[in-house]
């Protein structure tokens, strides 16, 4: 009966989650998947958190505690003890809906082409949760350069085939933050979204509680992190230096993104619209001339038209005047 069934491995990374890791833990083994590979990677807790993972010992594939550098190295750790088909990390203080391991396994088996089964979640804050709503899950686009530009991945309710994405680890553990976000990138520009699967199926729960990093952080490292990590793909894929220097983004990050194929120039095309349709231009005029040369190099039309248009969709009047006489007489 096992061998019927893909293995999972899920990984939870974990460190002094005590209030919350038994029920992550619960939801996992609760499944009773016959081919299921639980792995824990604790950051060495002081808190009653070691005391619950011994009372699982026996149905945990494995686990240790001891000091790492943070949930992107326990994920590391865990990923490279993994031996199964389908893999996901679960977070201590979130989990997973009942018997959807089941759900997951089907659909995969079902669909031998999927590497990529993107579902939904429900997000709860943990003093009311019953007032959670329901979450969108991974959003993609028609066009994979609209979903790596515009995209979202919501990576607890997304389950990948272990051998496409092995490749990609370990993750960068200098981030701490977007790691799932880089993965999808370096999925995405690689292999396109065609083995990819958006469902329905409410895979999992993602709690907000005071202690949790969206919170305790804020938006404004999530942030900073996420535009480091834009700025390194865009030096990857040699795009525009006055694009770069717009992210103003002190430091940098060293990624070695995979890239072998026609991905890229669609991708800059939409980059390169999406910032012209910000208020780019209205606050740097300057910045008018080498946009335009930029845009003419995608569109392969006369200058003077791009300038038109571009000046008469996205500029103030005053500043259409200004450019018209300083830039094209």
């Amino acid at each position: 009966m096992k061998s019927s069934y893909p293995k999972i491995s899920i990984v939870t990374p974990s460190f002094n989650q005590g209030a919350f890791i038994e029920q992550t833990i619960l939801s996992v083994l609760n499944q009773n998947y016959p081919n299921l590979e639980y792995i824990i990677m604790d950051g060495g807790s002081t808190d009653n958190t070691i005391e619950i993972i011994k009372k699982y010992d026996s149905k945990i594939s494995f686990w240790s505690s001891e000091k790492d550098h943070g949930q992107t190295d326990a994920i590391n750790k865990g990923f490279q003890k993994t031996t199964g088909d389908i893999f996901n990390w679960l977070n201590s203080d979130d989990y997973l809906e009942p018997l959807i391991l089941f759900k997951i396994a089907e659909i995969f088996q079902k669909k031998p082409f999927l590497e990529v089964l993107c579902g939904r979640e429900w997000l709860f804050e943990d003093k009311i949760p019953e007032n959670r709503i329901l979450s969108e899950g991974s959003i993609l686009f028609e066009k994979v350069s609209d979903t790596l530009r515009i995209g979202i991945i919501d990576q607890p309710c997304t389950y990948f085939k272990k051998s496409a994405i092995e490749k990609y680890f370990p993750l960068n553990d200098s981030l701490k933050y977007v790691m799932d976000k880089e993965l999808w990138w370096k999925y995405l520009l690689e292999n396109g979204q065609d083995k990819i699967l958006k469902s329905n199926l409410i895979i999992s729960n993602f709690r907000l509680h005071s202690l949790s990093k969206s919170i305790l952080e804020g938006q404004s490292k999530f942030e900073l992190e996420e535009k480091l990590l834009k700025k390194s793909l865009f030096k990857y894929i040699k795009f525009e230096k006055v694009i770069i220097d717009y992210l103003n983004v002190k430091g940098d990050l060293e990624i070695n993104w995979y890239l072998d194929n026609d991905i890229v120039k669609p991708l800059k095309k939409s980059y390169l619209i999406q910032f012209i349709n910000e208020s780019y231009v209205e606050k740097n005029e300057m910045k008018m001339e080498q946009l335009s040369k930029i845009y003419l190099k995608f569109f392969l039309v006369p200058q003077l038209i791009i300038v038109k248009i571009i000046a008469y969709l996205y500029l103030p009047k005053f500043l259409i005047n200004k450019i018209w006489k300083v830039k094209l007489k």
